[in-house]
């Protein structure tokens, strides 16, 4: 399994939630209605924003990880083929 994809497509799909965020919030800020269900949409949507924030945090910490692992992999072969030779 390439991990380093899976994050990648991850990180894609949340990138285009950011971006549907956005076009709502622009959306509601030129339309001059307001109210409380507005008020409510805009808190829900602030607190996607949040936990979509949380989750690339933990995602650069897995990244780094997948990274770390897969370099000590290279180096650990790039060591058995000195050895073989």
């Amino acid at each position: 399994m390439d991990h380093l994809l899976v994050l990648r497509e991850k990180i894609g799909r949340l990138r285009e939630e950011i971006g549907d965020i956005r076009r709502v919030n622009e959306e509601v800020r030129s339309d001059s209605r307001s109210g409380a269900d507005t008020e409510a949409a805009r808190g829900q949507r602030n607190e996607r924003l949040q936990a979509i924030q949380q989750e690339l945090v933990q995602l650069a910490d897995l990244s780094r990880k997948v990274i770390s692992t897969a370099q000590m992999r290279e180096k650990h072969h790039s060591r058995l083929n000195t050895i073989k030779h």
